[in-house]
């Protein structure tokens, strides 16, 4: 499929930004994520055709690189490796594949017991996690691989198997590695986020965070993604009850809150040595659109103080649905959005930006 670029301006009571509207997919965009560099943009789509393929983006034309084939239904997230060598890729057709980034090659693929939600790559490129859910009569599950130098994965005839696996009743909707690989955080549909000792095999830590009712999984209140700050002291949680909480990673209690008008699916934290943001996305999905006003129903992309929690406007994201995943440039130079209408927007940021409030020099 042919993927479309557009260049377009966007205003806030802040800044004006230049956009790349970014059109590949056609279907809802499942994840984006920039590699550690931020030259590069990768996405995922929940389409059980091409438009669902994996992509590369260049940032600085927004010109598609190219895609990785080799799924036979949705892709529901990815994550490429820190040397941006490997790109991992969650899976619908219960299974995640590894994927040779530069070439596109798949190098490996490992068969799930269920539809993979997301993978994440452990510090160092030698740990991969991925979790499945309960469908089927399976327990949901955080399942950890030894991955070898990328030279060997392809060569490497065997199945892999994980080394460590984490159950629990609930479903695990999201993970992320600690500061080390000694911990992995993750969020469930109870509502709560904790944190899973590697070396233990046993969690270490919880806290109930989202939702105050029994029926938060039911009625799907409870987090649904999470990301970290650049020095892994905080993590900002994105809910279906309309809040984010912004976390201490030490024991995952609540610094600050941050209360909306609409469902959040995700929530990122700009770098704060550029400055002391937190953003957020979501909207009403489509099958529920019926049932509350235009309104209510808002996709555009809300700005906070980190630390004050103060209001600092809106961003239109100019998706035509509900904003599904968000991701901060690493040097902080704008972020991305990926919607429910198959369109990944990239908002570049003047420097008008830089001088509203939440600049670090109002700590000096």
């Amino acid at each position: 499929s042919k993927a479309t670029v557009s260049v377009l301006n966007c205003s806030s009571p802040h800044t004006t930004m230049k956009t790349f509207e970014l059109s590949g997919h056609q279907k809802p965009v499942s994840q984006i994520k920039y590699n550690r560099e931020g030259d590069l943009l990768f996405s995922s789509g929940k389409g059980s055709d091409k438009f669902g393929d994996p992509s590369v983006w260049s940032t600085e034309t927004g010109e598609r690189i190219g895609t990785y084939i080799g799924h036979t239904g949705a892709v529901l997230g990815l994550d490429v490796n820190a040397s941006t060598t490997l790109l991992a890729t969650a899976g619908a057709d219960q299974c995640c594949k590894i994927w040779d980034v530069e070439s596109g090659r798949m190098l490996k693929h490992i068969d799930q017991p269920t539809p993979v939600q997301c993978v994440a790559w452990g510090h160092g490129d030698r740990l991969l996690a991925t979790v499945t859910d309960k469908k089927m009569r399976n327990t949901p599950s955080i399942n950890i691989y030894n991955i070898p130098d990328k030279d060997q994965i392809e060569e490497d005839k065997c199945d892999y198997r994980p080394f460590l696996q984490y159950q629990q009743t609930e479903m695990i909707r999201w993970i992320a590695w600690g500061p080390d690989n000694s911990s992995i955080y993750f969020c469930s549909e109870d509502g709560s986020v904790a944190i899973y000792d590697v070396e233990t095999n046993k969690e270490k830590c919880f806290g109930l965070i989202h939702g105050d009712s029994e029926q938060v999984a039911e009625k799907n209140e409870g987090p649904r993604r999470f990301q970290w700050d650049t020095d892994y002291t905080m993590l900002v949680t994105a809910g279906g009850d309309k809040a984010a909480h912004l976390l201490d990673a030490r024991d995952v209690t609540k610094i600050r809150s941050y209360y909306h008008d609409f469902p959040l699916n995700d929530a990122a934290i700009i770098p704060n040595n550029t400055m002391n943001h937190v953003f957020f996305g979501g909207g009403i999905s489509a099958q529920s659109v019926t049932q509350v006003s235009a309104a209510q129903n808002k996709f555009d992309i809300k700005f906070c103080h980190k630390v004050f929690g103060d209001d600092l406007g809106v961003i239109p994201s100019g998706h035509f649905g509900p904003v599904n995943s968000l991701a901060c440039e690493p040097n902080g130079y704008g972020f991305a959005s990926g919607g429910e209408d198959g369109v990944i927007r990239m908002h570049q940021f003047d420097s008008e930006y830089y001088k509203s409030p939440g600049n670090p020099s109002e700590f000096e």
